[in-house]
């Protein structure tokens, strides 16, 4: 088959990326279309410098690397003026408008849905400013038409196949992601005295709650990753608390390799660096919902806290203190995640729906 693969932009490098990079490997010929490329981020250009990869008008805009989140209206356009009529498959991975594209009825179009747009269907739990709820309602229409075109969903995760199941009232099957084990096969763990935490800086992050908690009982916290709330969250942040920013992959890796333990307070699609933290060896403690229900085993590889409360993550942190936590179960758990297990499980999928056509 002549097959292409669809992203929603390549702007920055998480784990999205590191999946698309994974399935460039199961179609090594597949060229990728995406809304903007940016050429000069080092793991992307790294990643990526062998394939063909097409890009949308989006990319003649000036200035277009700090206006991408700008240009939400455009990205549904952008996706719609790609052909496909040439391939017979196109594979789109998406948490937004990539599965916007038209195909002719010849060619299959199977999207792996990380989540429907969290920021149309209040995944986040953040309120939208008032003048621009007429505008997300349209999009919302949109979202609901573009999802037709999709001939089978992979839910990257059980937590997404539920909200697929209630957004869109479509089946789908559940090929989870994979964590990138080769990436912590040399590093040696240690005790560095700190609690970790990697996230994106929005507020419905809620690493507010980590903060307060790291404050009112004086533990060492680091805190991975930037976003609009550093600030309000700086000034929340006792002597305990360190801000390290954006860092390089092998910084993260140092870090998570020196950390007692990673907390997460809010809700993941899934949580890949919940995996990561168990490839090392180092226990998680979580919110207790979304994806970590899938990838942490409350009482053996971390702890789950039921409320995004103070009190609640607390408690987890005194009961890893307390009672520990199984290391070698959570290497274990790590290994289930493996690429191999993904993209094996990925193919699976690929070639049952093949065989319906």
């Amino acid at each position: 088959m002549k097959v292409a693969l669809v992203h929603d932009d390549l702007i920055q490098w998480g784990g999205a990326e590191r999946v698309l990079l994974a399935l460039t490997e199961l179609f090594p010929q597949a060229p990728i279309f995406t809304s903007l490329l940016d050429k000069e981020n080092p793991m992307i250009k790294q990643s990526f410098h062998k394939k063909t990869i097409y890009t949308s008008f989006l990319q003649e805009i000036p200035y277009v690397k700090s206006l991408y989140k700008s240009l939400l209206p455009l990205y549904p356009l952008a996706f719609e003026q790609f052909n496909f009529s040439s391939f017979d498959l196109v594979i789109s991975q998406t948490t937004r408008f990539a599965k916007s594209i038209l195909t002719k009825p010849q060619t299959m179009h199977i999207c792996y849905c990380h989540t429907p747009p969290r920021f149309l269907w209040n995944l986040s739990n953040e309120k939208s400013l008032t003048y621009l709820q007429p505008y997300f309602s349209m999009l919302r229409i949109y979202d609901q038409i573009s999802q037709t075109r999709v001939d089978h969903f992979l839910a990257g995760s059980f937590n997404c196949q539920e909200r697929i199941r209630k957004i869109y009232k479509r089946d789908s099957s559940v090929v989870q992601p994979f964590v990138d084990l080769n990436r912590f096969k040399s590093v040696d763990s240690f005790s560095g005295g700190y609690f970790l935490v990697i996230s994106r800086l929005n507020r419905y992050k809620r690493v507010d709650l980590a903060i307060k908690v790291a404050n009112k009982l004086g533990i060492n916290l680091k805190i991975i990753g930037i976003g609009p709330a550093e600030g309000e969250l700086k000034k929340i942040a006792g002597p305990t608390v360190e801000f390290l920013g954006a860092l390089s992959d092998d910084l993260v890796v140092e870090n998570i390799a020196g950390c007692e333990g990673l907390i997460i307070s809010a809700e993941e699609d899934f949580g890949l660096t919940s995996l990561e933290a168990q490839a090392l060896g180092k226990p998680v403690i979580a919110y207790g919902a979304g994806g970590a229900l899938e990838t942490v085993i409350d009482g053996v590889t971390g702890y789950l806290f039921p409320l995004q409360s103070e009190e609640d993550l607390t408690i987890s942190l005194k009961k890893l203190i307390k009672f520990g936590y199984n290391n070698k179960q959570c290497l274990k758990q790590a290994e289930r995640f493996s690429k191999e297990n993904f993209l094996l499980n990925f193919n699976k999928n690929i070639l049952q729906f093949s065989k319906k056509v």
